[in-house]
């Protein structure tokens, strides 16, 4: 029998960290999840049992390099190696938030055993994968696939006349993939140097392999706390905010409401989705009253030596460079608490070359910086409307932006009170106070998310809704006394 020897798994590694920088990174990283779903027979024609159990066989047949007390897996297509949660939780929620909501590759229902799932491919998922995870500047790039089995199957025993197109037909038969699937994604021309060895490599050759290759990545690992990407292709918000940006030709969409209306949460779910789910395209930032040109589009800090002082672009010129150089994708350039801080000066000079009629028109910084603003980049912010502290949003700039506004939502608390299964009677009494409080002051129905039963309510009071009230009626004292009557009455807790 032969096996991968230690010149084939070098070759194959090095080719997938070829093929990695010709296609989109970030995409790239569903190809193993969608082989995970091929190798559970997950396909188009019904719904198909796929639970986080065979989650972790794949990645344990095929990823595991390394004993669990380290970073056990090694992804060959990232270069990276993976914690022991990457393959339950990290896979999961971009298989959900990305392969399926945002691309629309796949659909998913639970099942009726807790923590189950049945997955269905969608028709045109070899189309999405093409699109979204090996395109890059328009030009797309196959999987090649003798590379990536070679790592796949490292440890597994092949006959004495083995051939590198061996590999490739393990690949296809043991993912079950179909003709139309092999041949839209996957190449054969990509060939590893090297021949096969009379013995296996043992798992301390891998690691070392792996470590001498010179392709590990050392990036951390990706953020699942940036807000998994929860809303479904077909959100309302969304569609609205698609429409304006791509139908309508507006620059951006600012969501402005009182404080509690979702407006942060929303701006990020929209943010993902626009991004293809992919939180290295979006870009978020918060402005202040200190904030200013230097801090956004460029400016002058200390260099490393300490003598002088160098010009740096910062994130608005940062995120131009990536769009630019990867123009089939959408930026988001994600901006909180837009008017605490001037945006006509901010924004200086881009603030006409965002309109999107001035895209890739080269213009020139007052450094004398030439830049052209590329038609990927988007712009979504939020806006406080009750702030009494924030400047007027400068005129140019708010002609550029459509607005979406969010306002309290009973609907939205009563689904929050639901789902943390709040007695009926008492989620009732809040609701009803919550719709009354209304007409003094619009109070977002964030700020009563915490509540489960009388005690957390009065914490809730005694802790923010108190003094947010007592700020807004501070010259009309008898206005709160009638809200706390209200409160006492109604929900039945003295505040």
């Amino acid at each position: 029998m032969k096996y991968i020897s230690e010149q084939q798994l070098t070759s194959a590694l090095r080719d997938l960290a070829e093929f990695r920088s010709k296609v989109n990174q970030q995409g790239a990283q569903h190809i193993l999840p969608f082989l995970s779903l091929r190798k559970a027979a997950v396909g188009t024609k019904s719904f198909t049992k796929y639970t986080e159990t065979d989650d972790k066989n794949f990645f344990n047949d095929f990823a595991r390099v390394a004993p669990a007390d380290q970073k056990p897996y090694f992804d060959p297509i990232r270069s990276m190696f993976r914690i022991e949660t990457h393959p339950h939780s990290n896979v999961a929620t971009l298989r959900k938030g990305t392969f399926a909501r945002s691309w629309g590759a796949a659909d998913f229902k639970q099942a009726s055993k807790a923590g189950d799932e049945q997955w269905k491919l969608e028709p045109d998922y070899i189309k999405a994968i093409k699109e979204k995870a090996l395109t890059k500047g328009g030009q797309v790039t196959k999987v090649p696939v003798i590379p990536l089995a070679t790592f796949l199957f490292r440890s597994q025993e092949f006959p004495d006349k083995a051939q590198p197109r061996d590999l490739a037909a393990r690949l296809k038969s043991t993912f079950n993939l179909t003709e139309p699937e092999y041949d839209g994604l996957f190449e054969e021309s990509t060939q590893v140097e090297g021949n096969f060895a009379d013995k296996p490599l043992s798992s301390q050759d891998v690691l070392r392999v792996i470590n001498e290759s010179g392709v590990v990545q050392t990036a951390k690992e990706a953020r699942t706390d940036f807000q998994e990407l929860l809303i479904p292709n077909d959100d309302r918000i969304l569609a609205r905010v698609k429409s304006l940006l791509f139908d309508d030709s507006y620059a951006g969409v600012i969501f402005v409401g009182p404080p509690g209306t979702s407006k942060s949460w929303y701006a990020v779910q929209v943010a993902l989705a626009l991004a293809d789910g992919d939180p290295a395209r979006v870009r978020k930032i918060q402005f202040h009253k200190s904030y200013q040109y230097e801090h956004f589009v460029e400016g002058f800090v200390p260099n490393k030596s300490g003598t002088g002082f160098e010009l740096k672009p910062q994130l608005m010129l940062r995120a131009i460079e990536d769009a630019t150089k990867n123009p089939g994708a959408t930026y988001v350039v994600l901006i909180d608490e837009l008017s605490r801080s001037d945006p006509g000066r901010v924004f200086g000079e881009l603030l006409t070359y965002m309109e999107p009629t001035r895209r890739d028109e080269d213009f020139v910084l007052a450094s004398g910086t030439e830049v052209a603003m590329p038609p990927n980049i988007v712009f979504l912010a939020t806006m406080n409307s009750r702030d009494k502290s924030v400047v007027e949003i400068d005129d140019a700039f708010d002609r550029r932006m459509a607005k979406v506004e969010f306002l309290p939502d009973a609907a939205i608390l009563e689904s929050s009170l639901r789902e943390a299964k709040v007695v009926e009677e008492f989620s009732r009494r809040v609701v009803a106070f919550f719709r009354w409080v209304q007409d003094k002051y619009p109070l977002g129905h964030t700020f009563l998310f915490s509540v489960r039963d009388a005690d957390t309510f009065r914490r809730a009071w005694d802790s923010q809704l108190r003094f947010v009230l007592e700020k807004q009626f501070k010259y009309e004292p008898h206005i709160m006394t009638e809200i706390k009557q209200k409160c006492n009455e109604i929900v039945g807790v003295n505040v």
